[in-house]
């Protein structure tokens, strides 16, 4: 049976009170005190009565939003399952999620939804950083004002954040550069299709990449890197000019989604299984082309757990009041192969 705030009051012998203080981290407790209520609260592996607590507060539940990007990118309705599931669990004790989505990558409609989001009471925000000087301002203006802000799949300098959560994209990139070698161990001609300069995540993966392609025993040239917004659409149409512009092309590497627009162009022009194509995010289009041999790898970051653990971040910090241990949450990088799929 777990221990209860009064019985370690009384193996204390203190108030409940003063027990109460020691566990909300509030002042007015001798330091010998607080140091003896802590050392048995340790020992006796006491967990605070979340629910308990919620019930209390459920004339005025907690409230968080989370920001996603558009969702024509198949990555973010995989993430959006994942906060739904935290959401039926965490929904009892008194904790609200609103969720918004952006329907563009513009930093000023970002710095609006922040705004919205401020006016409707919310106590955290968690959201995929621009990097643009009016979103970091921004977000830092909402952290002065006692909002707890998180940010997830891109890192971004100068924001105070107590969280980021996502993976090292640096080392997505070296992976899937690594990959490609595999695929062309003579070398070869790789044109890359990316979401948006405005999100690190993307910046970082080609950093990643190119660093370690120019590493290759044997010679790879880059042609060109184009910009697609994460839409499918514009992957077809930057897959089809390349093609017609460089028709040595051997490669494709895509930072972002929009993967089957890729595959459907090499289809029309009949260079599907002799282009080798490396992408990220599994999803259900992914693990479709996986199945078919239309794709050779995907980079997954685990979208769905990453969603749950957005609610979970903002939940333990804000609801149980524990602080990260570090400033970090990684998610592997997970190699997939249509035999994982």
């Amino acid at each position: 049976m777990s221990v209860t705030i009064k019985e370690i009051a009384q193996l204390a012998n203190v108030s409940r009170a003063t027990v109460d203080k020691v566990i909300n981290h509030r002042p007015g407790v001798k330091k010998e005190t607080r140091d003896r209520i802590e050392t048995i609260i340790e020992e006796l592996n006491y967990q605070p009565n979340l629910l308990g607590k919620a019930l209390v507060q459920s004339k005025e539940p907690m409230k968080i939003g989370i920001i996603l990007t558009p969702d024509h990118n198949p990555f973010i309705q995989t993430i959006l399952h994942g906060i739904r599931r935290a959401e039926q669990e965490y929904s009892q004790f008194g904790f609200t999620i609103i969720v918004k989505m952006l329907t563009t990558l513009e930093p000023a409609e970002l710095v609006s939804i922040l705004s919205e989001l401020e006016t409707l009471g919310v106590e955290g925000i968690a959201f995929i950083p621009l990097d643009d000087e009016q979103v970091i301002l921004k977000a830092n203006q909402l952290a002065k004002n006692g909002i707890a802000i998180l940010t997830w799949n891109s890192k971004l300098e100068g924001i105070q954040d107590f969280r980021y959560v996502g993976q090292d994209h640096v080392k997505g990139g070296r992976i899937a550069a690594g990959l490609m070698e595999k695929l062309l161990p003579a070398g070869g001609n790789i044109c890359i299709i990316t979401s948006s300069r405005e999100l690190s995540c993307h910046q970082d993966r080609l950093e990643g990449f190119t660093q370690r392609i120019s590493q290759c025993k044997n010679p790879f040239k880059i042609l060109e890197i184009r910009e697609n917004q994460d839409k499918r659409d514009e992957a077809f149409k930057l897959t089809l000019e390349y093609c017609n512009l460089y028709p040595e092309i051997d490669g494709i590497y895509l930072t972002s989604s929009g993967c089957d627009g890729a595959v459907n162009a090499l289809s029309l022009v009949n260079r599907l299984y002799n282009t080798r194509l490396i992408c990220h995010d599994l999803v259900p289009e992914t693990e479709k082309l996986l199945e078919d041999d239309s794709l050779d790898f995907v980079l997954s970051q685990s979208a769905e757990v990453q969603g749950y653990q957005l609610v979970k971040e903002l939940f333990d910090y804000l609801m149980k009041k524990q602080r990260p241990s570090s400033h970090f949450f990684e998610i592997p990088v997970e190699i997939i192969t249509k035999e994982l799929v």
